[in-house]
């Protein structure tokens, strides 16, 4: 399952980016000779009309390649006319002319130049060195042969990507990036049209129902009861703001405003990310002590006693208050029988069971899940439609905000580099998260692809060398300079963009190496669930 939704959020991605790149360089008249899901050798693919599209070996992203955009600074064949001369020699639509015997091709500027010197010598038979399908061919010709085909240099021919003006190539560029911002408006209203259930304590009043002992929010000097008003002299409507605001403020002081019992009380509190760059600020919702699910194999699967809805009164004789209350009692008795008074259907029943230790912790449990208030989000279809549209936007919104307030809170060195760092995530994460959301349902993994889109988008456009935004960058300059930049600056830059981005990603994998060690769902879904 987790490899089937990675591969299902990868590839409707990369190919939602890369279509939009497509489109409008067909639009604009641009000679796209090949479409890719993936990078790397062919797995399979065709070609229809000038475009070869294709699956490639590696999916983490994929390309549209575009005659001109790296400048080849050859010759191309645009048309070979049927039945033509050129057609029985071997000539196809899309050949690039290498080399013609000794001759230096880069000295002319335009094909007509090049024929007419061919043409000085009519019985003589050249050997052309095509490039076709990145691969080398050879082929011998007559000048006279040439009859039927269209042929172009670089720097004239008109579908060339870098003889476009710089409003196409912009247009091209952002393509990509925009079909991303895009894609939430498509996904978000049929998830609706499906319905997801949401967390029902996001919308409620951010009462602390829990403060877990020597958490970061302990220390702070929370307590069980109080309610959150205002962050940083922000308002704080319900749990969803702040969990949230939390997040997106590793290590940095926080001056939380809370009613406790009718006194309005100040906390000052820094959260720092763990290595699972999850800011673990130890303030839960309050949660009532109800079964929500039995896990398979535990010592409540096993007894068969317990079931979803029942609600735990008491253990040994002593009351409990919430699940939290419940729990603590639960992990203080590892290996010894308890006596539980359980609540089911407005009858009292006893169960007796022994709680064992979870493997890789020292606690002990008997294997239960609490039941969480869940609000179906679900409409009509025209109602879906609207809701979805206006989710996407605020989402987007969202997102963007948190993305340049973190970023600016790094560069001012309000937040170091090592936080920064911890909060990177590669593919590895989203695998595992791509398959806990197709676990939920088809419409959580539309969900968690839309947010993905959004971040994928917003990170293109940084003007970073490989990225979209670093292409920008270049039409910038190229607008200012009212010149392209030199073809060893476009190589430099990209080189030093590779080996940064490689450096990124080398961080991420690592990360997701170091998180995948432990649990790291029930942590990053909290995220997710702000965002819902």
């Amino acid at each position: 399952m987790t490899i089937i939704a990675f591969l299902f959020v990868i590839g409707v991605l990369v190919f939602i980016h890369e279509l939009g790149h497509f489109l409008v360089a067909k639009w604009n008249g641009v000679r796209v000779e090949k479409f890719s899901l993936g990078f790397g050798k062919k797995i399979f693919g065709f070609r229809k009309g000038e475009t070869e599209y294709l699956v490639s070996i590696l999916p983490l992203g994929g390309y549209v390649k575009m005659y001109g955009e790296g400048g080849e600074g050859n010759h191309i064949i645009d048309y070979v006319a049927p039945g033509s001369k050129a057609e029985q020699v071997g000539f196809k639509s899309g050949d690039k002319i290498i080399k013609i015997d000794d001759l230096n091709l880069g000295s002319f500027t335009k094909w007509k130049e090049l024929q007419n010197t061919l043409n000085t010598n009519n019985e003589k038979e050249y050997i052309f060195s095509i490039e076709r399908d990145e691969k080398g061919i050879k082929l011998k010709s007559m000048a006279e042969n040439l009859e039927g085909l269209s042929a172009y240099s670089e720097k004239e021919y008109p579908r060339s990507f870098s003889n476009q003006s710089i409003i196409s190539r912009f247009l091209i560029v952002v393509a990509g990036p925009f079909m991303n911002f895009f894609l939430p408006f498509i996904f978000l209203p049929i998830v609706f049209i499906i319905g997801i259930a949401v967390p029902a304590y996001l919308e409620r009043s951010p009462v602390i129902g829990f403060v877990e002992p020597d958490s970061a929010g302990s220390k702070a000097g929370f307590q069980k009861g109080d309610i959150v008003i205002e962050v940083n002299g922000k308002k704080i409507e319900n749990w969803r703001d702040l969990n949230i605001t939390f997040q997106s403020n590793p290590d940095l002081l926080l001056n939380v405003t809370v009613d406790r019992n009718g006194t309005i009380e100040t906390i000052e509190f820094i959260g720092s990310p763990s290595s699972q760059g999850i800011v673990e600020v130890g303030l839960a919702e309050p949660l009532e002590a109800k079964i929500g699910g039995v896990v398979d194999g535990s010592p409540a699967a096993q007894k068969g006693e317990l079931k979803k809805g029942d609600q735990i009164l008491a253990i040994n004789g002593r009351s409990v208050s919430d699940w939290y209350d419940m729990a603590s009692i639960i992990r203080n008795n590892a290996n010894k029988e308890i006596v539980l008074l359980v609540n089911r259907d407005d009858k009292q029943l006893v169960v007796k069971i022994t709680p064992e230790i979870i493997e890789g912790s020292n606690q002990a449990a008997i294997g239960i899940t609490p039941e969480r208030d869940q609000i179906l989000k679900k409409y009509g279809f025209f109602e879906a439609i609207f809701e979805g549209i206006k989710e996407a936007a605020k989402l987007i919104i969202e997102v963007i905000v948190l993305l340049f307030s973190f970023l600016y809170k790094l560069i001012t060195g309000q937040i170091s580099l090592g936080t920064a760092g911890k909060s990177l995530a590669g593919p590895l994460l989203i695998a595992k998260v791509s398959g806990s959301a197709a676990e939920s349902g088809i419409a959580s993994l539309l969900q968690f692809t839309a947010f993905i889109s959004i971040n994928l988008a917003i990170i293109n456009l940084f003007p970073i060398p490989m990225l979209d935004g670093g292409h920008v960058l270049y039409l910038t300059i190229e607008s200012i300079k009212r010149k392209p930049l030199s073809q060893r600056t476009l190589e430099i830059s990209q080189r030093i963009g590779l080996t940064f981005l490689i450096f990124i990603m080398f961080i991420a994998i690592f990360n997701d190496i170091t998180r995948l060690k432990g649990s790291i769902i029930e942590s990053i879904s909290r995220i997710l669930e702000a965002f819902r």
